[in-house]
């Protein structure tokens, strides 16, 4: 595995023989989290960033939004030569505004359980959210953070938690990410965040957004209008699936990814 550091942005790459896609995690993740599904995507090369504010990049700095993070995004693809680009929760977002930024990028972008800015919110994510602001600003950074965030409900890990082999790799992932964006507040700026269907509409990659059968109903509702407003899109269901759905069943996942690159 090689990895590198692209103006503070940290990324793991795996070398292939095709094209390169560039993969974009969730929330408190990192970019170590794909390589299952790189092992049923041997035809690709592949990179898995951190984004800020995770793992091995810099934070995130004062008054970033997401459109910022998103630039961090397209430098980091242009730096290795990213023709493709995949997101999965908060990263699907991130994707998508990427995408948004730069609508003929990419050949391909594929968006797993994608948020939408300015859209449907899972109201226990937003009360677990609030839950965690409170504990960092009471008890300071520690583990109780991790536990609050990855317990249930919200139903983030709902569906990882019927695999015990991903459940334990992603607790070891979220246990060692900071939450210091918990006490300095430098995601205020994500949430004033708009997605404008206008601009999803101008897209011209290949889109493919999928969704778990059993995710949160906002999740599928994002899913919904990103579909309504880019309608070229394909939106793909996932059975047996919740909100990670492509970690949950890479099998599946990969082959869906698989045939996004391969008509690209």
């Amino acid at each position: 595995m090689e990895t590198l550091q692209h103006k503070g942005v940290f990324a793991r790459i795996r070398p292939g023989p095709g094209a390169v896609v560039l993969w974009v995690h969730g929330y408190t993740l990192n970019g170590s989290i794909w390589e299952p599904l790189w092992d049923r995507l041997p035809g690709y090369g592949h990179v898995g960033m951190d984004l800020p504010g995770h793992g091995h990049s810099r934070p995130i700095l004062p008054g970033e939004d997401l459109g910022s993070v998103a630039r961090a995004v397209l430098e980091m693809a242009d730096a290795v030569d990213a023709r493709h680009l995949v997101g999965l929760s908060f990263g699907g977002m991130v994707a998508l505004q990427t995408a948004i930024d730069n609508p003929n990028r990419f050949a391909s972008v594929c968006l797993a359980s994608p948020g939408l800015a300015g859209g449907p919110q899972d109201p226990e994510a937003a009360t677990c959210n609030l839950e965690l602001m409170h504990l960092a600003k009471q008890r300071g950074l520690g583990p109780w953070l991790s536990e609050r965030w990855m317990s249930i409900p919200p139903r983030i890990f709902a569906g990882a938690a019927k695999h015990p082999e991903l459940l334990a790799q992603l607790r070891e992932v979220v246990a060692r990410h900071s939450f210091r964006e918990l006490l300095d507040e430098s995601m205020a700026g994500f949430q004033q965040a708009q997605q404008d269907p206008r601009a999803i509409a101008l897209i011209r990659s290949r889109t493919t957004v999928l969704v778990g059968e059993e995710d949160m109903e906002a999740f599928k509702r994002c899913a919904q209008l990103i579909r309504r407003a880019l309608p070229s899109a394909r939106r793909i269901y996932m059975a047996d699936s919740g909100h990670l759905s492509i970690l949950e069943d890479p099998a599946k996942g990969a082959e869906i990814i698989e045939q996004t690159l391969s008509e690209s």
